[in-house]
């Protein structure tokens, strides 16, 4: 703050020289005669003074700011978070990690924000069979101690980092928090959800399903509203994307680990080697490193995600979520549309090599989607989707089972027109116990949040909520689309680019594998749709600060 303030005297103190110089060269255009001029100061010393003792007057509010909210953080957080846990190493280690978190936020609130991320791209939400370190970390969920707080380890960082936010920005006389053009499809559909809560408790629904069910929705607002009011500069844009490189590279190496290590290469009687929503970050990546390619290539981003390729195409091939894989084509064709339109220079060259890839990928699929070595499995995982190979059990009773469960859910919003509420079972008219009799072991809550998160959400929202979420996606991807045409800056406009496609991509996969209820998921789309409202923004101080720079 105290930076902001003191600019304009730097800037006054540069007005006053270029003042002197100009009249200076007046005199050495005539000769050196002097010629009487009534030169007056722009600002005068007192004035000077007067915006010095301001800057320190700012500065000493602050500190003191900063004092006062670090104590209360201090006091109330870690009680909040560790209480209830034994003192042990366990117990001294979170205690730590909790203090630095909450001192660090309190600094630099933005810095909640990318620890956040950096959980949603590095650590999962449950654990694995295969232990990796980060599936046993207690972001996403608490140690058995710990359960039955009403909040996750994540949603106390959302808390403090909120609180931080609005405190900080109401002492410096701002609005406590803002939204954009967002922030009107955001609310009706948090009013949905919100009225959808109130009226499944009201109707019999269960308190700790509700729970598990709305906090999904919950998360993907605050990430927003997180986004939106510290994301505000083109350098924070990049420390993004930073974190998310470097997550999907760590992930990528993990699982590469996995495949080839522990479990030797051999994925016989495994459905996966790593988490679901693993995939979708997987995906994002190989999406953001082909916009490097066909858009702007900044480089030091484009060779770290370049060098993760390899052990990244490994994970997410061995990884075997058929969606992801669909997922993926749609956001490149995605992503090549939006560059056809933006780049008309470049057209013939994006035809050429999209015809290219087609020839390709379609010489590839004919040719090994009945392969059974390693190399064939993505074409066999795609034939799958619409003929699944009679010998491939695995994928035949997935697609069954979905098929049954979406039977299951058309049937029930015909029941339920104005949906059903939170916290209860929707109708199975089909048993999905007759494809999977110990399903209750392996998914408590397989008749409350079904694979089929975009039904879900019209079971539980009903018709009118069902078009408003139809309405936040569309207001995104059409508002995207138009920044996109807008941007100057090559940089944010390849963000706005990758922010569609990948509004595309959560949809796609939200049809089949829990796109919409998975933490992860839901954190980090909520986190990309408030980047996407201050693109313009930052593109007009990038464009600015380009002109002065070439003066």
């Amino acid at each position: 703050m105290c930076g902001a303030v003191c600019t304009p005297v730097r800037h006054t103190s540069a007005l006053l020289i270029d003042h002197f110089y100009y009249h200076y060269d007046d005199l050495h255009k005539y000769g050196r005669r002097w010629v009487a001029m009534d030169i007056q100061p722009l600002v005068t010393t007192s004035g000077l003074r007067n915006m010095s003792a301001l800057c320190a007057t700012q500065k000493r509010q602050n500190t003191i700011t900063f004092l006062i909210i670090l104590i209360t953080a201090l006091s109330a957080v870690p009680l909040l978070v560790l209480s209830g846990a034994m003192t042990s190493f366990t117990f001294i280690y979170g205690a730590l990690a909790s203090l630095t978190i909450v001192a660090v936020v309190v600094w630099r609130p933005v810095v909640g924000l990318y620890i956040a991320l950096a959980a949603v791209v590095l650590i999962e939400q449950a654990p694995l069979p295969t232990y990796i370190v980060t599936d046993n970390l207690y972001v996403f969920y608490w140690p058995p101690s710990l359960e039955g707080l009403f909040e996750r380890p994540i949603g106390f960082l959302f808390i403090l980092t909120l609180v931080v936010l609005i405190c900080s920005r109401i002492v410096n006389r701002k609005p406590p928090l803002t939204g954009g053009k967002l922030m009107i499809p955001f609310s009706l559909y948090l009013l949905c959800v919100a009225i959808a809560v109130g009226y499944g408790l009201a109707t019999g629904g269960s308190l700790k399903v509700t729970v598990v069910e709305a906090r999904p929705f919950w998360y993907m607002f605050i990430s927003f509203l997180l986004s939106y009011n510290l994301i505000t500069l083109k350098k924070h844009v990049r420390a993004f994307f930073w974190v998310v490189i470097i997550g999907a590279g760590v992930k990528g190496l993990q699982g590469t680990y996995i495949y080839l290590v522990y479990w030797h290469g051999n994925l016989q009687g495994h459905d996966t080697i790593m988490s679901h929503e693993e995939s979708f970050f997987f995906a994002a990546l190989i999406l953001l490193l082909m916009l490097f390619c066909m858009h702007y290539r900044f480089r030091p981003q484009f060779y770290v995600a370049l060098s993760f390729l390899p052990p990244v195409l490994i994970a997410f091939f061995a990884n075997q979520r058929r969606a992801d894989y669909v997922a993926l084509v749609v956001g490149l064709i995605v992503a090549w549309c939006m560059l056809f339109v933006m780049k008309p220079g470049s057209r013939k060259k994006m035809a050429l090599a999209l015809l290219v890839c087609v020839v390709f990928l379609g010489s590839y699929v004919a040719a090994f989607s009945h392969s059974r070595e390693w190399y064939g499995q993505p074409a066999r995982a795609v034939v799958s989707i619409v003929n699944p190979s009679t010998t491939d059990t695995r994928n035949t009773n997935s697609n069954l089972y979905r098929i049954i469960e979406n039977y299951d859910l058309e049937y029930t919003a015909k029941r339920y027109p104005l949906g059903m509420g939170f916290g209860k079972p929707f109708l199975l008219p089909v048993p999905l116990t007759k494809i999977f009799p110990q399903i209750r072991t392996f998914d408590p809550y397989y008749d409350s949040v079904p694979h089929n998160n975009i039904y879900w959400i019209w079971i539980r929202l009903g018709v009118i909520g069902y078009s408003v979420f139809w309405y936040l996606f569309g207001a995104v991807i059409v508002r995207g689309c138009l920044v996109a045409r807008k941007l100057k800056d090559p940089y944010l406009q390849l963000t706005a680019i990758f922010i569609v496609a990948v509004a595309f991509m959560e949809i796609i996969v939200a049809f089949a594998d829990y796109q919409l209820f998975f933490f992860r998921n839901v954190i980090y789309v909520g986190l990309l749709f408030g980047m996407l409202m201050r693109l313009p923004a930052m593109d007009e101080t990038a464009v600015a600060k380009k002109e002065v720079e070439h003066r």
